[in-house]
Order: C-alpha cells, then structure tokens, then sequence
C-alpha cells in the first residue's frame, strides 16, 4: 500500500488540489454562469500566496488572505459582468485570465517572469489537501441545500420566473461568482504550497480546458459531478498509458463518447441507470414476513361476490344462450 501511494503521490495529490478548482467552475456553469474568471483566480491564490510565504508570512494567513481577497474582488468585478451572458460573459472572463497572465509573465522580480516563482517553502502535505477538499465539499453541499443553492438551478433554467417570485437575481449571482473565485484561489494555494513554483502557464489555457471538461464530465447538477470529474480526468491519462501511443486517443475518445451520449455527465448516467434498474430490483425482492402481532388476511367467504361473481355470470350467459 505504501509503495502504490508513494508512487502515486503527485496524482494523489493533483487530485485534491483540482476538486476546489473543479467546484469552483461547476457552481458557476449549474445556475448558468458561463465563467472562466475561477481560473484567474487561481492564478491569484497561487501568485499572491507564493509570495507572502516567501516572505516569511504563515502560510494558514496567507491562504486564508488570498481567498477572502478573491472572493471580495470576485464580488465586485460580477457587478457590472451579471449583464452579460452566455458566451459573451466566457469570452470577457476567459479575457480576464489572459491579462492576468501577461501581468504575471511582465512582473519582473515579484512574479519570478516568464520563469514564475521558484523554490516556494513548501507548506502543505497530502493530509492539508484532503482537508481542504473536504472543506470545499461541506461549503458546496451545504450551499445546494439552502436557498442560495436550490436558486441555482431557477437561474440556470428561467431567470425571468426566479425573478417573478422575488428573488434578488443579481444578489445570487455575485454570490456565485464570490464563491467561484475563492474557491478558485483556494486551489491556487494549495498548488503552490505544494510543488514549491508556479508559473505564468500554470493558468493558462490547458487548465482552463482540463477544469471545464472535469465538470462536465462529472456533471454540473452536483458537487458529486466536479467530484468524479476530477477523479476521472486526473486518472484516466495513467490508466491510458498502458497502450502507449495510443493513449491520447483513447482520452479523447472518452471525452466524446461522454458529452455525445451523457449531455448530463457521468453523475447523470448513473441517475439513468439507477431509474431503470431500481424498479425491477424493487419488484424481484421477496415480501418480508408480516409484523408482529398483524394476523394475515383470512380467505373470502364461500358466496362471498369475488368469488362468486364469475361462475353467476357464466351461469347467466348459458340461460340467455338458451
């Protein structure tokens, strides 16, 4: 066991530094926000906690810190970003982790350049990750439950009914989006805290396609689905490398066959699956034996009508046939 965890240990850990990352990105796309912004995010976290710990800073303070200012930006920047939609808000969001890129590669001695940050005193173990990963589960499972979380899917589904039973459409939405970038920068800081350096591309456009595709694949009506997806997507390309060469087309092959056939993820094929299969489980199983103390149903009476009712009406028919 412990030589297949040491072996495995980036992915382990990989794994649960993408799960806030993955969340971040699926509360957006379940009430509708088409946003890339939790990238950008990210990026803060990792840069702006890189360098507080480098100098000295704690580094509970200093993650703790990179997210609420995350989410505080994140609030304010949604205000005036709520009126777009679709693919014009992705197209200014996913313009806003491009900036954020250019500044990191242009910020001479505080961003490391093109080179990033190097030798981040390292800060968390795999026990710091998992529970992180736990927080960011209870914080999201906990926000579908409640009346922010259930307003989720009126958003995505008819703003203009949310809105016709009074609630503060706008209200909601900033809250996503405040919740989206903390937990966005809350991965950040974990990357950095964990593998000592970021760089300008560790933001860039690969993650941004890797954390899309991981809650979509999982499936965006859950934090069960960003949970999958990153379990699916952080193993697959191992288990692909078997076949050699031909592992990049198994994954892409996988991704295809998911979003053509399972438009809700895998979370909404096992739904599918349990609908039709839950039925007949029900059905097959034997009947219990009777409570105690409840006698069973005596037989009908002889001349009782159920049991007579057929036999007088064929006895009828032979008298009219006569």
């Amino acid at each position: 066991m412990s030589s297949w965890y040491f072996g495995h240990l980036t992915l382990i850990q990989g794994m649960l530094i993408s799960i806030p990352l993955a969340m971040s990105v699926q509360i957006a796309l379940r009430s509708g926000v088409f946003s890339f912004a939790s990238i950008g995010f990210y990026g803060i976290g990792a840069y702006g906690t890189g360098i507080l710990v480098i100098r000295d800073w704690p580094v509970l303070p200093a993650i703790a810190l990179m997210v609420v200012v995350s989410g505080l930006v994140a609030y304010f920047m949604s205000i005036p970003l709520i009126r777009l939609r679709g693919l014009y808000l992705g197209m200014v969001t996913f313009a806003f982790d491009l900036i954020l890129t250019v500044v990191a590669t242009n910020g001479g001695e505080l961003t490391g350049g093109a080179l990033g940050l190097l030798g981040v005193p390292l800060g968390v173990g795999t026990g710091g990750l998992l529970a992180a990963a736990v927080f960011a589960v209870l914080l999201v499972s906990q926000l579908e439950r409640r009346a922010v979380g259930r307003a989720l899917v009126g958003i995505k589904n008819s703003e203009e009914l949310v809105m016709s039973v009074g609630v503060d459409l706008k209200r909601r939405k900033r809250i996503v989006f405040a919740i989206s970038g903390a937990l966005g920068a809350l991965s950040g800081s974990l990357y950095v805290l964990t593998f000592s350096t970021v760089q300008p591309t560790s933001a860039g456009f690969t993650l941004i396609i890797t954390t899309l595709t991981m809650a979509v694949i999982g499936g965006t009506s859950s934090w069960i689905g960003a949970v999958i997806g990153t379990i699916i997507i952080t193993w697959l390309p191992s288990l692909a490398a078997t076949i050699g060469e031909y592992q990049h087309l198994v994954y892409g092959v996988v991704l295809v066959l998911v979003v053509m056939y399972a438009p809700e993820g895998v979370l909404g094929a096992l739904r599918w699956l349990w609908q039709r299969v839950a039925p007949g489980l029900r059905a097959a199983r034997p009947p219990g034996p009777a409570p105690a103390g409840v006698a069973p149903a005596a037989p009908p009476p002889v001349g009782d009508p159920t049991t007579t009712a057929e036999p007088v009406a064929a006895d009828r028919a032979k008298g009219a046939a006569r």
